[in-house]
């Protein structure tokens, strides 16, 4: 025992020493272990800033892009209501100056007729006097012509298409039927029943139409 004594202490001291260097390393693997999930949080809290942030520049592009494209929506459609709106407002325009001119035409031929003289007649004795128009008539009249004049413009293609072809009121039937409303509901049936003032504007758009595109 007295010859193993020098031996002893240095033993414990290394087993003592083991144990110290034991409990350290698991305390430096703790440390390294919180390091490590600390790190790993961080690492999501990252990601999932990123993420965020991503999300939230994407979405204000997006509501960038709707913003612009709400903007050139309404744009266009305020272009387009503007540019219906400036037809309607032409057509209207071009239409009652074509009725003012043919009302004027009207009345220039009235006053020749009254005014002027046949050859054979001046040897009877005085012209006699033309009857004269009620104002219902002349309304209708114009109207009728009013009417096919914005046939004409809103369906010019088709109707010279038709006219070519020889079936115009086949083609423009449901127009012309409308026409056919619109004229019987401002005038008056007996006015309708003694005058044909539409048809024959229907005839003389056909006539002008095949002298105008040279058909036989």
């Amino acid at each position: 025992m007295v010859h193993f004594a020098p031996y002893i202490i240095p033993l414990a001291l290394t087993f003592v020493l083991l144990i110290l260097m034991r409990l350290q390393a698991n305390s430096a693997k703790k440390a390294i272990h919180m390091a490590e999930e600390q790190l790993h949080a961080l690492e999501l809290k990252l990601t999932s800033t990123e993420r965020d942030l991503k999300e939230e520049i994407r979405k204000n592009g997006e509501e960038k892009d709707l913003k612009i494209t709400q903007l050139h929506e309404d744009l266009r459609t305020a272009l387009n209501s503007f540019m219906e709106t400036t037809g309607k407002k032409l057509a209207e325009s071009e239409a009652m100056a074509k009725a003012q001119n043919e009302q004027v035409i009207e009345k220039v031929t009235a006053l020749l007729r009254q005014t002027v003289r046949k050859p054979d007649q001046s040897k009877e004795g005085p012209t006699r006097q033309q009857p004269s128009v009620s104002p219902m008539h002349e309304k209708a009249k114009r109207l009728a012509r009013l009417i096919v004049s914005d046939i004409v413009l809103y369906n010019q293609a088709a109707v010279e298409e038709s006219i070519r072809n020889g079936n115009f009121f086949e083609v423009m039937s449901q127009d012309i039927q409308e026409a056919r409303n619109l004229y019987a509901s401002r005038v008056p049936e007996e006015t309708r029943q003694e005058t044909s003032y539409l048809d024959d504007a229907f005839n003389d758009l056909i006539d002008r139409k095949k002298r105008e595109l040279s058909i036989p």
